[in-house]
């Protein structure tokens, strides 16, 4: 990841190190990381949707953040398994 945004990266990281930034230029490398990943997915869908990128950012993050709330609702296990046997109850292998 490094090398991909500095040409040598040691002197850039012992730099961070000694003004004791590192976890600060962590944190923003990997948010940079992302940012790319979802402009490079973005791309690749830019063709088929016809929304600027900071409202389809705005959608994936909305959706990720109501995905993550509804995984993290715990269930009961009679739940659980009612769940799974209506999953199960759909499955047509051949």
């Amino acid at each position: 990841m490094l090398s991909k945004r500095y040409a040598n990266p040691f002197p850039v990281l012992e730099d961070m190190i000694r003004n004791g930034m590192l976890p600060e230029f962590i944190d923003n490398l990997l948010q940079q990381n992302d940012e790319d990943r979802l402009w490079e997915t973005y791309l690749a869908f830019a063709l088929v949707q016809e929304k600027p990128f900071e409202e389809w950012k705005a959608g994936i993050t909305t959706n990720r953040k109501e995905r993550d709330q509804e995984q993290k609702t715990e269930c009961t296990p009679e739940e659980a398994v009612a769940h799974a046997e209506g999953i199960l109850a759909g499955f047509k292998p051949f």
